[in-house]
């Protein structure tokens, strides 16, 4: 009997707990995956709005980026640019941008170094190869002027392009190199002199590069030093060149190993590439009045091999980048158009072995099994053929 009422004891506690799941079963909301308000008039189904701190049009460029010091300490959208819509209210929004805040809290840690640096707060963007530090306030972009904010996006996009352009068209891809090249741009020549030193290695009022593992550019970029927003946009081209031809695998800066041809003639490449112009000369980059047949190599080279007053290549392979005379500017420019040109992959492992200390007259016997004379004899054929006359 006992036993019987134990066993009925249990049956009912069994069934008691059951109704109790059931009901609260009943009673607990169904969880539906959120679904954006397709009409919404506020987002227009994005799910977020631009930061009410911030023009509207600034906050879309923080798509573009990694991180932005200009963003990063605002209380409203703590960095992001956007706020979760409050019509749409999406889960898999707030959840994005809460990730972005957490990651460019992390960046901001580790950008500090340029702050401490100069001792005070700077602008700095950084994006997927780049890290920028703009410090000039204004400049006059075609026909509009930009803010500091503004600009600092802007070149970080510019040189973000460049740095895919240089991939594509020396058939190379990301894994070539190891850091981000750093760009400087400052407003005063006391913060170039500063920066230059902390981040580069030597004080100067003019550009300084860092070449090699830890790639990086500081300039004043007033109009002392370059009269306008197309003359700085076209030296940062010329200077980015530098900067990933040093940077890729193997690491090696071969302007100071009588390579000089090499290590301008691929800065000039890109600059022409660009504009059409060149006029950036390292190592004297604050003279104004430097200038070779106004920049168009290509008029000036086909010139020089009509009236065969071209450079004598054997001088020409024997240069660093400070000793290259002006008409040997022209015709690095020319030897990499047409190497580039002519077999990229080829022209990479000519690269490698001017890396490796090899003299370019040797490395192109074994790259590509003819002399520097032969080499001359087929880029002039070339220039004639290719080059325009006017």
């Amino acid at each position: 009997m006992a036993r019987a009422r134990a066993v009925l004891l249990c049956l009912l506690a069994a069934c008691a707990a059951t109704l109790g799941v059931g009901r609260a079963l009943a009673q607990a909301p169904v969880k539906q995956a959120p679904v954006l308000v397709k009409d919404c008039k506020k987002c227009r189904a994005q799910g977020r709005l631009p930061c009410p701190e911030h023009p509207k049009g600034e906050c879309d460029l923080e798509d573009e980026v990694l991180y932005c010091s200009a963003f990063i300490a605002c209380p409203v959208c703590r960095g992001a640019g956007f706020v979760v819509c409050p019509t749409c209210q999406d889960p898999a929004t707030a959840e994005a941008l809460e990730k972005r805040r957490a990651d460019r809290l992390v960046r901001q840690l580790a950008l500090k170094t340029y702050e401490e640096g100069m001792k005070r707060p700077v602008r700095i963007v950084e994006s997927d190869h780049t890290v920028f530090v703009w410090e000039i306030d204004r400049l006059k972009v075609e026909k509009k002027f930009l803010n500091a904010h503004e600009l600092n996006h802007l070149y970080s996009r510019r040189m973000e392009t460049v740095y895919a352009d240089y991939l594509a068209r020396m058939e190379i891809d990301d894994k070539a190199f190891v850091e981000k090249v750093r760009y400087f741009v400052w407003d005063f020549v006391d913060d170039q002199v500063l920066g230059s030193t902390k981040f580069c290695g030597q004080g100067s009022s003019g550009p300084i590069k860092r070449m090699g593992n830890q790639p990086a550019v500081s300039l004043c970029g007033n109009k002392r030093f370059f009269q306008n927003d197309e003359t700085l946009h076209r030296s940062m081209v010329h200077y980015a060149a530098h900067l990933l031809l040093s940077a890729q695998d193997p690491i090696e800066w071969v302007g100071n190993q009588k390579a000089g041809w090499l290590d301008e003639g691929i800065a000039h490449w890109f600059e022409d590439r660009y504009f059409g112009v060149c006029d950036t000369y390292c190592f004297q980059e604050t003279n104004d009045n430097v200038d070779f047949k106004g920049g168009k190599f290509r008029l000036s080279v086909r010139e020089m091999v009509t009236e065969g007053e071209t450079p004598p290549i054997a001088e020409v392979f024997e240069q660093n980048i400070d000793t290259l005379s002006l008409p040997q500017h022209a015709a690095s420019f020319s030897y990499v158009d047409y190497l580039i040109t002519r077999d990229a992959a080829k022209f990479n492992a000519l690269i490698k072995r001017v890396k490796a200390k090899v003299a370019t007259r040797d490395a192109m016997k074994e790259v590509y099994g003819y002399s520097p004379l032969d080499f001359e004899a087929q880029w002039k054929a070339w220039v004639l053929a290719t080059y325009p006359t006017r």
